[in-house]
């Protein structure tokens, strides 16, 4: 079982049409500088003494820019960890609006995979889990590397959790706490149970 935080990324191919596009304006930029003159703006930048120097903006080149930026918006927008308490997905790092979803996995209910044709020929996609608190999938990992090879993992990880979870159950409630302790699981629910059982009247010695 998982024993410290995996962060999973997206990888670059998941963003290869816009990369596609950010390349091709590269070329086409000074190509309709040229065309197009009017669209370089020429104007004195500073003067020290006697020198001045001046600046040239060719305003096609300002395409290119934004399609970097916007290739680098979705690459680090998103955040995906995964650790011994379960899936975090952080959507909106670099926007003012965070959405931070979280799921333990013993509630996952399924665990599926969304991959276009030119997402299965580059080997990535994305992995789409649900809880049975919903019909609908709560955490989205777009864009991740082999989504094939993840979602097994986290399949494995499920169900290796969910068996663990069940042992426990039938475990004497003073060692539930000890494996609770060593799998990171909230012991307060168990300890409320000693604690009631304690001061049962049962539980009291005979005087």
């Amino acid at each position: 079982m998982i024993e410290r935080r995996v962060i999973i990324n997206k990888v670059w191919r998941s963003e290869l049409p816009r990369l596609i596009l950010f390349i091709a304006s590269l070329f086409l930029a000074p190509l309709f500088s040229a065309q197009f003159p009017p669209s370089v703006i020429h104007g004195e930048l500073l003067n020290i003494g006697s020198q001045k120097f001046y600046l040239s903006l060719p305003l096609f080149w300002l395409v290119p820019c934004a399609f970097l930026i916007n290739v680098i918006f979705h690459m680090y927008n998103v955040w995906y960890t995964v650790d011994a308490k379960g899936i975090e997905a952080r959507d909106g790092i670099l926007s003012v609006r965070q959405v931070i979803t979280r799921i333990r996995f013993e509630d996952i209910r399924s665990i599926e995979t969304d991959q276009s044709l030119l997402e299965r020929i580059l080997s990535v996609g994305t992995v789409r889990l649900g809880t049975a608190a919903t019909d609908d999938w709560e955490v989205y990992f777009h864009g991740v590397d082999n989504p094939k090879k993840l979602q097994r993992w986290l399949l494995a990880e499920r169900d290796e959790r969910q068996k663990a979870a069940l042992n426990k159950e039938n475990l004497p409630l003073k060692e539930q706490i000890e494996v609770a302790s060593q799998h990171n699981i909230d012991k307060r629910g168990v300890r409320s149970k000693v604690a009631n059982l304690e001061s049962s009247p049962l539980a009291q010695p005979n005087h």
